[in-house]
């Protein structure tokens, strides 16, 4: 979906990246990409409705990682469109309707816009493409980047891009950013709209017959992004190209690759597409959108749960509970949620940042939560366990150090003991050495000074019968 081989042509730019790094951002989300994947994915499953399924499960992980997401629905699609969405749905057979209304996916969105309600999640609808609005949405500052699968939110001007969005493990994304596109591979985002004209995208699916990407993004590079959708207007009366046509020998490898695409291109009388260019380039009126996370509601996600999921009610409460504890933590000023944390068990380290182990009142299960949330919503209870083990942390080092201070001063005296009876040890066998006359008074002498030698171990169970823990409980007494 987008523009032809665009993708692969951005590979080498794409970083990946953890989901943990969204941590604080505000991001959008063309829902239909997920929709698709999860149908396409769904073909050989039993689950029902996975689409709503993996719509929990994603849009969770992102709220319990501290992404606010904003979902973008599609709207009305663009005329241009028609064509493209007709061959889908119907392949070579011909056309049912000339007004296409996307009836399948409408559904999807619907069922997919109950659930986030209930979850308390922002949804907007788009005027056209859900990556259209993405991409405003972008450019304008209001979030940080977009998750979508669709190449040609860059054409609709967005700046970075979040792409092949994985929740499984520890999670991951693919990270396209205009500003490295631009500056490493030298397509901006006119030269990707003329890429579209050239190679096709989903207005135009065939592009121009015989030109192929590699041949597009070369003749493309070697201009300014500013200038290049003017160029191709005026290729039928660029009077430089027309004169190269008729003077083969004055044509350079510059004017002989654009002189190719352009033979190809202006084959078609309505080349270059201008409701294509437009279609990228207008900045329709939108609606005001706000990123908030509202009260997620739990009975009404059990019910939810068990008409379009089929999980039992115990299952559906498991999994909606994490939502509506972190809420309760991060913007339950007016403890709406009925839930009350009780105790703070222990402390934990989840994904690298500083949590809590604490458990809640009427629930059976735990949760671990950032220590910024739990101190947001609990400062006295945070104060008094933080002062409480501090405390306890003070008397156990307390006692630590006087235990291996009354250690050392043991060991002192038992090394300067054995080191004392080493030294006599060592003149009264110096003075024999110098006695030593023959191999044989050698070897006796070498024997003797190997069973005169003393070790820690030695000294301490031939010269002090006392266990180690009555030494030192003797000393501490």
């Amino acid at each position: 979906m987008g523009v032809k081989n665009l993708w692969s042509l951005l590979t080498p730019v794409a970083e990946k990246m953890p989901l943990w790094e969204l941590h604080g951002k505000v991001i959008a989300i063309d829902l239909s990409g997920w929709v698709c994947d999860s149908e396409n994915f769904n073909q050989n499953m039993s689950q029902k409705n996975m689409y709503l399924r993996n719509l929990f499960f994603r849009t969770c992980n992102l709220l319990l990682i501290g992404v606010i997401p904003i979902f973008v629905l599609d709207g009305e699609a663009p005329l241009l469109k028609y064509g493209a969405i007709e061959k889908r749905i119907n392949g070579n057979k011909a056309p049912t309707k000339t007004h296409i209304v996307r009836k399948r996916l409408n559904s999807f969105q619907k069922q997919c816009e109950f659930l986030l309600n209930i979850m308390g999640v922002t949804c907007v609808y788009s005027p056209g493409e859900a990556e259209q609005l993405c991409a405003i949405l972008n450019k304008n500052g209001v979030v940080s980047g977009i998750v979508t699968q669709d190449s040609d939110c860059f054409l609709y001007g967005a700046r970075v891009v979040y792409r092949n969005f994985n929740a499984s493990g520890n999670g991951s994304v693919d990270v396209y950013r205009m500003e490295s596109i631009e500056n490493n591979l030298n397509i901006g985002r006119n030269k990707m709209i003329a890429l579209s004209l050239l190679c096709g995208c989903d207005y135009d699916e065939k592009g121009v017959t015989g030109i192929g990407k590699d041949t597009a993004i070369k003749f493309l590079q070697s201009l300014d992004d500013d200038s290049v959708l003017d160029r191709l207007r005026h290729w039928r009366s660029d009077t430089v190209l027309n004169s190269a046509t008729m003077d083969i020998k004055s044509q350079t490898n510059e004017i002989k690759l654009e002189l190719k695409i352009r033979n190809k291109a202006i084959e078609n009388k309505s080349f270059p597409s201008e409701e294509i260019i437009e279609e990228f380039l207008k900045v329709p009126n939108y609606p005001k959108v706000s990123a908030k996370w509202i009260l997620p509601d739990i009975n009404a996600f059990i019910n939810f749960a068990s008409a379009k999921l089929c999980w039992e009610k115990e299952y559906a409460i498991e999994k909606f509970l994490p939502l509506l504890f972190r809420w309760h933590l991060m913007y339950d000023d007016k403890f709406q949620a009925n839930v009350l944390m009780t105790e703070i068990i222990k402390k934990r380290v989840n994904k690298g940042i500083k949590c809590y182990e604490v458990k809640w009142n009427n629930y059976k299960i735990t949760s671990i939560e950032p220590q910024t949330a739990v101190q947001r919503r609990y400062p006295n209870e945070v104060s008094i366990y933080e002062d409480m083990h501090t405390t306890s942390s003070k008397k156990m080092k307390k006692k630590i150090t006087i235990h291996d201070s009354n250690l050392l001063e043991v060991t002192n005296k038992l090394y300067s003991m054995n080191i004392s009876k080493k030294h006599r040890k060592s003149k009264k066998i110096n003075e024999e050495k110098n006695s030593v006359k023959g191999p044989l008074d050698q070897f006796i002498m070498k024997e003797k000074i190997k069973d005169d030698s003393l070790t820690l171990s030695d000294f301490e169970c031939d010269s002090v019968d006392l266990d180690m823990s009555d030494i030192i409980n003797g000393i501490i007494t």
